[in-house]
């Protein structure tokens, strides 16, 4: 009995320890002023549904079409449910608007991630349904 409390004792200071590395790391992140990447998350809900475009949705075909008003873009990725990265698209040359190609890109609900000139990012669900 009395191990069964060390064991539980020690999980309980790995615990402590973890929880205290990370805050500091993030902590110490925001004072050497480096960009943890949160901050450029542009929210659906801060950008009107006329600043940016997808199209179609659900993409039925090969291509899909990703259209700002107001920012170009400088990046264009894609994610699956998982979390698995499937498509990282970077331009050269920044435009307001792109067309990415989906040739290999199984059926299923993605997040299309955006990102613009300006470092900000947009993420949007994007459907595929090829058949």
């Amino acid at each position: 009995m009395q191990e069964q409390q060390k064991i539980e004792k020690m999980k309980k200071i790995i615990l402590f320890i973890f929880i205290v590395t990370i805050s500091i790391s993030g902590f110490s992140q925001k004072l050497a002023g480096q960009n943890t990447g949160w901050n450029n998350l542009v929210s659906e809900e801060n950008i009107n549904n006329t600043e940016v475009k997808i199209y179609p949705n659900p993409v039925k075909g090969e291509f899909v079409t990703v259209e700002f008003n107001k920012r170009e873009i400088k990046e264009i990725s894609l994610t699956n449910i998982t979390g698995k990265e499937v498509l990282l698209k970077t331009y050269p040359f920044a435009e307001n608007k792109k067309q990415v190609q989906l040739n290999d890109i199984p059926n299923g609900i993605y997040f299309l991630k955006i990102k613009t000139t300006e470092d900000k990012i947009v993420i949007k669900k994007l459907m595929v349904s090829k058949n």
